[in-house]
């Protein structure tokens, strides 16, 4: 994936799990990285803005994670919030892509995602410190695909179902490309972000 990219280069930064798309992935690889008992866990990935003033490639750093499901709530550790840099606020995750308007709309926060909420309840469960660092890669504006259908039991997009998705659903195709194309200025933000953090903790 092209998150795991983006950060698995970074110096000194540890073991790096590719998570996939969704709670469940999410909880299994946090699972995965919190055996090895590590000094802290950090959640890098893409976000979508529900602020108005976000940008695609800015950048995210969650003050506190809510479940949009559950409504439960999980701060950051105060030292790696301290340590990182970009726009800070609470990131709400939910537990599948929210395509419709007025639901987004509706979600407490400045951003969205579908994992971090997953893997900050690893990490509290553990007692580790947390902290959830997102790149944005679409505007609160922006209508987003729902991909849902095309997600596999691993948490990655199928290549074969997206395209079946597309074909079924032609007025996705422009908000594909936007979403692909801003992956990839997100992800030079995400490193960089990443970066910062393991500098300054």
């Amino acid at each position: 994936p092209v998150e795991r990219r983006a950060v698995a280069g970074v110096s000194g930064v540890g073991r790096v799990v590719a998570g996939g798309i969704g709670p469940r992935a999410a909880a299994r690889a946090a699972r995965d990285l919190l055996n090895d008992r590590p000094r802290c866990l950090l959640a890098a990935g893409f976000c979508g803005a529900l602020d108005p003033e976000l940008r695609a490639a800015d950048v995210v750093v969650a003050d506190t994670v809510v479940d949009g499901a559950s409504g439960e709530s999980f701060p950051a550790d105060p030292e790696l919030l301290a340590a990182a840099a970009g726009h800070r606020g609470t990131l709400c995750s939910t537990p599948r892509v929210i395509a419709d308007r007025e639901v987004r709309d509706a979600l407490p926060g400045i951003a969205v995602d579908m994992e971090s909420a997953a893997a900050a309840r690893a990490a509290r469960e553990a007692g580790v410190p947390f902290l959830a660092v997102r790149a944005v890669t679409d505007a609160a504006h922006h209508r987003m695909p729902d991909l849902s259908g095309a997600i596999d039991l691993h948490g990655e997009l199928a290549p074969a179902d997206v395209a079946r998705h597309l074909a079924r659903n032609p007025s996705d195709l422009l908000p594909t490309a936007r979403l692909g194309f801003a992956s990839a200025r997100a992800s030079r933000a995400l490193r960089r972000a990443v970066a910062h953090v393991v500098e300054n903790a």
